[in-house]
């Protein structure tokens, strides 16, 4: 829900965006198109680390690194600059699907997988929601700048992800495996 939160924020607040930073629609286009680029890219990158640090620990990373994503957006003096922030923040909203589907995945009862998938899945709709929500809250008493500040809201859930989510029981007896494995080689 706050990673979607966090991607939809840039739709709400284009127009006010795109007048201050003076780009057209089709730069706004570019600039979604290399928000869900880097989705891609970040989906492999965190993925790939789950792997190598554990599902908690991509996902707590993917987090922050969309919240700093969103945070910078607002401090954009240019279209160069707001297009680095929303490719950062495009690559942690990646990897925090692709770690957090794991982690999920791996944490659930099989019989219950489908079910908290589809609960996962029904966030996008509650994080456009919340999109709208602080737009319409902050942007009128602040401005756009200050939406994407809300943007940083995510990375104190990073925290407490960190302190009270436990690491996939897969992935421990997996590394556990793998270290035997290597302990054996090397003997």
């Amino acid at each position: 829900m706050l990673d979607i939160m966090d991607l939809m924020l840039f739709a709400m607040m284009i127009k006010y965006i795109s007048a201050d930073l003076s780009f057209d629609k089709g730069m706004a286009g570019v600039i979604a198109s290399m928000t869900l680029l880097a989705t891609a890219v970040g989906g492999l990158v965190f993925g790939f680390l789950a792997d190598r640090i554990g599902r908690t620990r991509s996902m707590v990373l993917s987090i922050l690194c969309y919240s700093l994503g969103t945070a910078l957006c607002g401090f954009s003096q240019t279209v160069t600059q707001l297009l680095i922030f929303r490719f950062i923040l495009g690559l942690g909203v990646g990897g925090e699907w692709s770690a957090g589907a794991a982690l999920i995945t791996e944490s659930w009862p099989a019989q219950h997988r489908g079910k908290v998938m589809a609960w996962v899945q029904s966030a996008f709709a509650l994080g456009y929601a919340l999109a709208a929500l602080v737009a319409a809250i902050v942007l009128p008493l602040f401005g756009w700048r200050w939406v994407f500040a809300v943007g940083l809201l995510p990375a104190l859930f990073a925290f407490w992800v960190r302190r009270h989510t436990e690491e996939s029981e897969i992935w421990v007896q997996q590394k556990q495996r793998l270290s035997n494995r290597l302990r054996s080689q090397a003997q």
